[in-house]
């Protein structure tokens, strides 16, 4: 298999999630998830688009994945703002959200707008990295510690905190070592089964009186 293939499995991985989440829609349509559909769904375009970019048009697709970069990253905060109930979290999400654009707009400014600006998504990796402890932690002190398998939110905080785990050091990594090539793709393509297994899993498993707190 050409390496150029290998991120091929990301976009099947991608369309699998979002069908998944549409077969089962009705488990979570009236929980704070509900919207993972969409999310799931335009992540999938975005990625179809950002790999039709250059060879089709000769365009470098670095734009499109910042855009997205910061799209996806202000969606996880609102998603931990809406279910994360307690007054301090809810503080901690909006000062997060608040550095977090400071640092996207500073990197928008003053960064190429032809290379991936890696601070902008460190930042907010590392971000939603505390929120999921914080939802973690809410989950372990609440009534249905017991059910959390089946909660859809469990899931989505699994997928999140293994997936940024991983690529938050993969990011140190290609700035300062020479990882690229075959090694970079098969960890992406590894951490992007996880996270999409992880959504997939959740969207199956979950039961609708279980969404929410």
């Amino acid at each position: 298999m050409e390496t150029k293939y290998l991120l091929y499995i990301i976009n099947c991985l991608e369309f699998s999630a979002a069908i998944t989440a549409t077969v089962y829609y009705s488990k979570y349509i009236f929980s704070s998830e509900k919207y993972f559909l969409f999310f799931l769904w335009y992540t999938f375009f975005v990625d179809l688009l950002g790999a039709s970019l250059r060879p089709m048009f000769g365009m470098d697709n670095y734009w499109l994945y910042n855009a997205f970069t910061i799209t996806s990253l202000l969606f996880y905060f609102y998603w931990y703002y809406t279910i994360l109930k307690s007054h301090l979290f809810r503080k901690w999400v909006v000062f997060f959200t608040i550095v977090f654009s400071a640092v996207a707009v500073f990197s928008l400014f003053y960064q190429s707008w032809n290379e991936y600006h890696k601070y902008t998504f460190v930042t907010g990796a590392l971000f939603v990295l505390v929120l999921t402890v914080f939802h973690f932690y809410k989950l372990l002190n609440s009534d249905e510690v017991l059910i959390v398998k089946y909660k859809l939110s469990f899931w989505i905080s699994t997928a999140l905190l293994l997936f940024y785990m991983g690529m938050i050091p993969l990011m140190f990594l290609t700035e300062f070592l020479d990882i690229s090539g075959i090694s970079y793709k098969i960890i992406i393509v590894s951490l992007n089964l996880i996270l999409y297994g992880c959504y997939i899993i959740g969207f199956v498993w979950t039961k609708k009186k279980y969404n929410g707190f």
